[in-house]
């Protein structure tokens, strides 16, 4: 009992402490702004935005006071002000006012007669009038107006932050056509103005329109000219060109071919690419003369052919490639013997018996051996080439029968007959 009394009595005796803490007793703070939308926040944490002029912050007075209110908002000038203190329900107030921020560009509204005319400023196409160029940097810009059949109109125009400028160009009709006077050396180029036949040099062109053209002069055996010409309606432009003579080609190409496709090229010995499917492979700047074009593919033969070159021409290479042949890398020795199947022996290994063909050996030279009973050993030296088949045919001959000599000993027959009583005798002593 004595101990929950005594707990009792902490908890009450921590009560007013508690009460103290940060979210014990509250008040408000409500900030007035001139801007709907703008952004709150007190010592940098956000409150909220602004709605109907203002917007209403609770506040705790038992925590750590806020010190600073800020309002925010794009296209504005920030404002703060200080945060007085709250006391527990109690509303304070406090006024922020955002004034816009200070343009830093300029309008030129441009109209013109008539209108659907091009506008450019300093150079830059900013579309047709009427219009409105927007975002101009203060300053002294150039403005063009353009349309066909009417003179180009330019003026100055300063630009003032914040201020928009209106400009009303005038235009005035130009004439539509003049003539354009062509020659040529040497004289009877063919004439085309915007890819229209005009004649032939010396020649003068009439009717054409005011404005850019574009004009091209044609000549066998010279190189084409093409260029601009401004034509001045009312007026005469004069163009006179000499032509340069084409240069003589020094050299020609040969276009490659082969099936299967995929084949090195080699001109001359000197690798140069591969064929393709998509059109082959062609040599450049290959000098006049004689070639020779070699085709390389792993699997295939090589092949070569000869080539004649002219210059400025093209020659055709075409080649079907043949497989090719497997490279072998040993021989075989083909054996008999007179009788037949006599043993074979190959540098003393056994290989079988005649008739015989030893395959899979190495290039060289190797022994063949020829056994078979009753009869003399036979041998011969055999030379092995890749790819070749040598032979070996042995003649063997019977073994000679041994003759009786009483020299030295006793004669055969009767070594014989002592041999067969002694292996009677054991077979005797093995039965008893």
């Amino acid at each position: 009992m004595y101990a929950i009394a005594a707990v009792l009595l902490f908890i009450l005796a921590a009560a007013p402490a508690a009460a103290q803490e940060v979210g014990g007793d509250q008040g408000w703070v409500t900030v007035h702004c001139n801007v709907d939308g703008a952004l709150i926040d007190f010592d940098g944490e956000s409150k909220g935005t602004v709605s109907g002029g203002s917007l209403t912050v609770p506040v705790y007075t038992t925590g750590t006071p806020y010190q600073t209110a800020t309002a925010s908002k794009s296209g504005y000038i920030s404002d703060s002000t200080s945060i007085p203190s709250v006391s527990a329900g109690e509303t304070v107030n406090i006024y922020l006012t955002l004034n816009p921020e200070a343009p830093t560009t300029g309008t030129i509204g441009v109209t013109s007669v008539p209108s659907g005319a091009n506008v450019y400023l300093d150079g830059v196409y900013n579309g047709r009038t009427p219009q409105v160029i927007t975002g101009v940097a203060p300053g002294d810009r150039v403005l063009t107006v353009e349309k066909e059949g009417y003179q180009s109109w330019q003026s100055g125009v300063s630009v003032t932050a914040g201020v928009r400028t209106n400009v009303n160009a005038q235009l005035v009709q130009t004439p539509t056509v003049g003539s354009v006077s062509i020659a040529t050396t040497p004289s009877g180029a063919t004439i085309y103005i915007d890819g229209t036949y005009m004649g032939t040099a010396p020649k003068v062109a009439t009717g054409i329109t005011a404005g850019k053209h574009l004009i091209e002069l044609e000549l066998s055996g010279y190189q084409e000219y093409s260029g601009a010409i401004v034509v001045v309606a009312g007026q005469t432009t004069y163009v006179s060109k000499t032509l340069s003579k084409i240069p003589q080609p020094t050299s020609g190409e040969i276009s490659v071919t082969s099936s299967p496709t995929g084949a090195y090229v080699y001109l001359d010995g000197a690798y140069q690419g591969r064929t393709f499917a998509s059109g082959g492979f062609v040599i450049i700047d290959v000098a006049p003369g004689s070639h020779t074009v070699t085709l390389k593919l792993d699997g295939y033969q090589d092949q070569t052919t000869a080539v004649q070159v002219t210059a400025g021409q093209t020659a055709g290479v075409s080649m079907t490639l043949s497989p090719a042949t497997p490279v072998t890398t040993t021989g075989s020795i083909q054996i008999d013997s007179q009788p037949a199947g006599a043993n074979v022996y190959v540098d003393n290994a056994i290989k079988g018996i005649t008739p015989l063909t030893v395959s899979d050996l190495a290039p060289g030279q190797y022994t063949v051996t020829l056994r078979l009973a009753g009869y003399e050993d036979w041998s011969t030296t055999v030379t092995v080439s890749a790819g070749g088949v040598s032979s070996a045919s042995g003649n063997l001959l019977p073994a000679s029968q041994p003759t009786a000599t009483q020299s030295g000993g006793m004669p055969v027959a009767v070594v014989a007959a002592v041999a067969f009583l002694a292996c009677g005798a054991a077979l005797r002593r093995r039965r008893t």
